[in-house]
């Protein structure tokens, strides 16, 4: 039995460390959050026993592990020194983008309401959507790290150039979504939504966005890495993206509309605030990427 396994010590000793690197880097980030944001962790975990604040922290290491998990990696052809340096260089990379897609969030896509604020004010729903736009980061962010894995200057101009192909994407579906939202439902806009505490409407947002990005990750299956041609596959990149993202939406509504056959779910989410209903469509978000992401 023991042959079937394999087992090499140096091979093991590299992972080791690599694992090493990403405890690092995840325990850093619980300070690094509360410094960047202008935030005391301790007074809002401990003292205020602030849910949202909570929600949005754990969000954010689960985020960050998702990320990391992309990172470790190791090659009995590889030594020591080298992929060490990938894991650690690419983990700071990736929480770097993390930490920008969480300012494109907060002023490109809820640029009407303070994400900070209303965490620290306790928003419930703020924090949800919050989390939900940090996980959808981190699963685009794992899969492109996956997809490169080379640590050179090309392998990480493939990993911005994707990140920041995958959040223009995005962000652009989610305007379009806010823009949607505008004019099916007169006189309510869906950051007022937030602000106001409906949590119903937060958890579908978040699935939404959570879905959409394991079918953007889709891309790095569909889309062969080639170091030497990065305008074409960066190209591919987009159209691949696109197409997932029209595919995912699709299957949401049919879904949709199967599973809530005869309910008026807008309402439900909208004037009743109903987490139930909120929860089934985000869940049929999410399960509708990772569908597509298994294919």
């Amino acid at each position: 039995m023991l042959d079937a396994i394999y087992w090499d010590h140096y091979y093991n000793a590299i992972l080791l460390f690599n694992l090493l690197i990403v405890i690092g880097l995840f325990t850093a980030m619980r300070f690094c959050s509360g410094i960047i944001a202008h935030i005391n962790p301790s007074h809002e975990l401990l003292k205020k026993d602030n849910p949202a604040f909570g929600i949005s922290l754990a969000a954010a290491m689960f985020a960050v592990a998702v990320m990391l998990s992309g990172t470790i990696y190791g090659s009995p052809e590889n030594d020591a020194f080298y992929s060490i340096k990938a894991v650690g260089l690419f983990g700071i990379i990736g929480i770097a983008l993390m930490a920008m897609t969480r300012i494109i969030f907060d002023k490109v896509t809820v640029s009407t309401i303070s994400l900070r604020d209303e965490i620290v004010r306790g928003n419930i729903a703020v924090a949800i959507a919050d989390a939900g736009n940090v996980l959808a980061a981190a699963i685009i962010i794992r899969a492109i790290m996956i997809w490169v894995m080379v640590n050179s200057v090309e392998g990480i101009a493939f990993l911005l150039a994707g990140w920041a192909i995958s959040q223009a994407v995005l962000t652009a579906m989610t305007l379009a979504q806010l823009k949607m939202f505008g004019l099916l439902n007169k006189g309510s806009r869906l950051q007022e939504e937030l602000k106001n505490g409906n949590a119903a409407l937060a958890l579908r947002f978040a699935g939404q966005k959570v879905g959409a990005a394991f079918a953007l990750a889709t891309a790095a299956r569909m889309v062969v890495y080639e170091e030497y041609e990065m305008v074409s596959i960066l190209a591919s990149w987009l159209g691949a993206s696109v197409i997932v993202l029209f595919a995912w939406k699709a299957l949401c509504l049919a879904a949709d509309r199967i599973i809530l056959f005869r309910a008026d779910a807008n309402r439900e989410v909208l004037a009743q605030k109903n987490i139930a209903v909120g929860a089934v469509q985000a869940i049929i978000c999410v399960a509708a990427g990772l569908l597509i992401s298994s294919l």
